[in-house]
């Protein structure tokens, strides 16, 4: 369990660039420790690669990363703002995963399994929960919460597909199951308002 502060795990190499010009300090911490100055995913060594940003009070994060392949895993998380909870699993080879968190008493957490998934999870506002399970090779899912009290359950067991989930309001629940054998293609979700309660399981609303 890591609380607060900025760590580089093992083989995290940065890239030289200009430092950021945003307008808060938050913002430019941030920039500065984007995925980009992780390493290239192309990478044939063991090690895996992590960059974390926490800047607030009582933030937690847990990153396990579990490269069984030549090719290593990459992870970039910030969380900006305070008690925001986050836990990271990938096992595997070449996943990258983007976990963003700014605001209160956030929760998210997300599993990779397999071969080159890349994932991004971004939540904005407060008490926002999240969590995201990736099983096979070569997906790409994309969650992003911008409100309160928001929720997505996602859970994916395929091979080269992309997601993408988008709530803005308060109060929205979304719960996504893809698991058929047969692959069916990826899609897009918005939702905005309050309230809302969806499940999509293969690909079908209910």
């Amino acid at each position: 369990m890591i609380a607060g502060g900025v760590i580089a795990a093992q083989a995290a190499h940065a890239q030289q660039r200009a430092p950021s010009e945003a307008a808060t300090a938050a913002q430019r911490l941030a920039e500065d420790l984007s995925p980009e100055r992780l390493l290239n995913s192309a990478s044939t060594n063991m090690q895996n690669a992590a960059t974390l940003l926490q800047n607030g009070n009582g933030n937690t994060a847990r990153v396990d990363q579990q490269s069984l392949s030549g090719v290593s895993n990459q992870a970039y998380v910030a969380q900006v703002g305070a008690a925001n909870v986050l836990g990271l699993v990938q096992i595997g080879g070449g996943n990258v995963a983007t976990m963003e968190q700014n605001g209160t008493g956030n929760h998210a957490d997300l599993t990779q399994n397999g071969q080159g998934n890349a994932s991004a999870l971004t939540q904005k506002g407060a008490s926002n929960r999240l969590t995201g399970l990736v099983v096979g090779n070569g997906n790409e899912l994309n969650i992003h919460q911008d409100g309160n009290g928001n929720r997505v359950d996602s859970e994916i067991h395929q091979n080269k597909q992309a997601y993408t989930i988008n709530q803005y309001g308060t109060g929205n629940v979304l719960k996504q199951v893809e698991s058929t054998i047969t692959a069916i293609p990826g899609y897009t979700v918005e939702m905005r308002g309050s309230g809302i309660n969806l499940t999509i399981e293969q690909g079908k609303v209910k």
